[in-house]
């Protein structure tokens, strides 16, 4: 199919659906069947609330690059890849098996989606970080389009990609039902562990403190930001972070050293659990902690929060904002602090 003249998506710089349907009409009418696959990045809505939507327009394109250039060098090379709108982050591909070809099979499109993610992932990191790469997951749903002459075309068309669509939505159901079962076994056996990121001075070049940083010990759990973002979405947000802490300060007394400081990463939700006190932090030297503030959530009520702030403030305890500008962590934001 020639796709040299469709109007594209100038953000992406592909084709759209829309556009693209007339273009492969007497193919799909000569050949009789069409299949359809449907690119689910769902994770993608994360980064947006959490960067804003210019680091996802940026990693939009990143992916679309990676994409392009996968399906050119596999065997669906002559298949059309799409967006389903413009600026949308749903991505479509349209493959018209050729004459005496059978169509990609369901492990056909296993294996696809396997080297696919790999790639993404890769650029996805080089470009933007392995935090941001972290949520770079792809669903891939397929439905088989037998060509009806008595139904338009475009009907046809758009159910497949409904149909594909509900596909790599129940694919990603089942992931997050085995992460979920994961998360659950990494709270009750406390299986994750703290990497102390150092902190060097500028000025001295000297150590002067440490970040502490949350694992999870299972493969699935490596990632924080997957760890959190399944905890977030079945209600396991507190017990998590209360792990994480616990294990932070326990391994103070290892890392730290006379002068050094260690930088905590708290959630504004994490304030609004009754048991995050200044006594449940537990640690020995108060002065020696400071609390980082990741706003990676609103702040809904700043009168009802500073005074939270107070509380531990009066025992010492210290605060920063983490990632300054991004976020929730506008300059209004830290004028607030």
């Amino acid at each position: 199919m020639d796709s040299r003249n469709l109007p594209r998506d100038s953000l992406t710089h592909l084709p759209t659906v829309a556009g693209t349907i007339d273009s492969v009409r007497k193919d799909v009418q000569a050949r009789g069947e069409l299949v359809v696959l449907y690119f689910n990045f769902d994770r993608y809505a994360k980064i947006e609330d959490i960067y804003g939507w210019e680091k996802l327009d940026a990693l939009l394109e990143t992916t679309a690059t990676a994409m392009r250039a996968f399906v050119k060098e596999s065997k669906l090379a002559l298949s059309q890849l799409m967006v389903a709108n413009p600026h949308d982050d749903d991505f479509v591909l349209f493959h018209i098996p050729a004459k005496d070809v059978s169509a990609a099979s369901e492990e056909d499109i296993t294996e696809l989606t396997f080297r696919l993610q790999e790639r993404i992932t890769r650029d996805v990191e080089a470009g933007h970080g392995e935090s941001v790469a972290a949520l770079a997951e792809t669903y891939v749903g397929r439905s088989h389009v037998y060509y009806n002459p008595k139904i338009r075309l475009e009907r046809q068309i758009y159910r497949a990609m409904r149909e594909a669509a509900a596909a790599s939505k129940s694919l990603e159901a089942r992931e997050i039902a085995i992460k979920l079962s994961d998360l659950r076994d990494t709270l009750r056996a406390r299986s994750i562990y703290i990497d102390y990121h150092p902190i060097i001075s500028a000025d001295t070049g000297k150590v002067f403190g440490y970040e502490a940083l949350a694992r999870g010990i299972m493969r699935s759990m490596r990632s924080p930001e997957v760890m959190f973002d399944i905890a977030s979405q079945s209600d396991l947000i507190w017990e998590l972070s209360r792990l994480c802490r616990s294990k932070a300060v326990e391994g103070m007394k290892d890392h730290l050293s006379e002068g050094q400081l260690l930088f905590m990463n708290v959630d504004p939700h994490d304030f609004t659990d009754p048991a995050f006190t200044e006594a449940e932090l537990g640690a020995s030297d108060p002065s020696k902690v400071v609390i980082e503030i990741t706003e990676r959530t609103a702040i809904k009520d700043y009168p009802k929060f500073r005074e939270r702030l107070k509380a531990f403030r009066d025992m010492g305890y210290r605060f920063a904002v983490d990632d300054a500008g991004s976020g929730y962590a506008g300059l209004g934001s830290i004028a607030n602090l």
